[in-house]
């Protein structure tokens, strides 16, 4: 005997809502995984401990990951280490406010003759840099300062899958639910206040585009 059941249309957007809140929760965690091996391969080739990186590892996570991409696409003779070692000295370029440690990751990339790829790979994180500072900018979201590009980069890996559902139903997706789902998570350093604001920003401009 077959049984229809019959939920309301908050309950529909509330489950719509929460299968992509696990969708992007799954992707914060790849990117909070993938921080994680850059800083244990690195912080063992380099010989110190960079592990207080790992507290914006999803946020990390969401800007190199990208260039993980270019990078393996561009120098596929590259190892696991060598990729781990010159996506961290573009990462300090970024994130690391100690000179000696950044002096120390860029002389060992010169020990391991990876200047070339990293440069390259440094000049593509520009790019994506003034592309996502733009693109924030664009929503009302200032950045202070440079630094702050942290809190927030853990969006881009989560743009096209916002956008995709933006377009979709409008009624289907509630931003707060998303929100609360990411903020749940606990990898994020952003508020949930923030997060909310942001998401219902980036859905509202997706749906105002044709």
């Amino acid at each position: 005997m077959s049984v229809t059941i019959l939920i309301t249309e908050e309950q529909k957007r509330r489950l719509l809502s929460e299968e992509s809140g696990n969708k992007f929760s799954d992707v914060i965690k790849q990117n909070y995984e993938f921080i994680r091996k850059i800083v244990k391969d690195s912080s063992e080739q380099i010989g110190i401990n960079l592990e207080f990186l790992i507290t914006w590892g999803a946020s990390i996570g969401g800007f190199v990951g990208p260039l993980e991409d270019y990078l393996s696409g561009r120098h596929p003779e590259l190892s696991d280490l060598d990729i781990s070692l010159i996506l961290m000295g573009v990462i300090s370029s970024y994130y690391i406010d100690n000179k000696t440690f950044v002096s120390k990751i860029y002389d060992k990339i010169k020990e391991e003759g990876l200047i070339k790829p990293f440069k390259t790979v440094l000049k593509k994180s520009e790019e994506l840099k003034e592309v996502f500072l733009d693109f924030i900018s664009s929503l009302g979201v200032t950045l202070h300062k440079v630094t702050n590009i942290m809190s927030y980069t853990f969006i881009i890996p989560l743009i096209p899958m916002l956008y995709n559902l933006a377009k979709g139903d409008p009624n289907s997706v509630e931003p707060l639910h998303i929100a609360q789902r990411l903020a749940g998570f606990g990898l994020l350093t952003i508020s949930g206040i923030i997060l909310k604001e942001l998401i219902n920003k980036m859905i509202k401009r997706f749906r105002s585009k044709d």
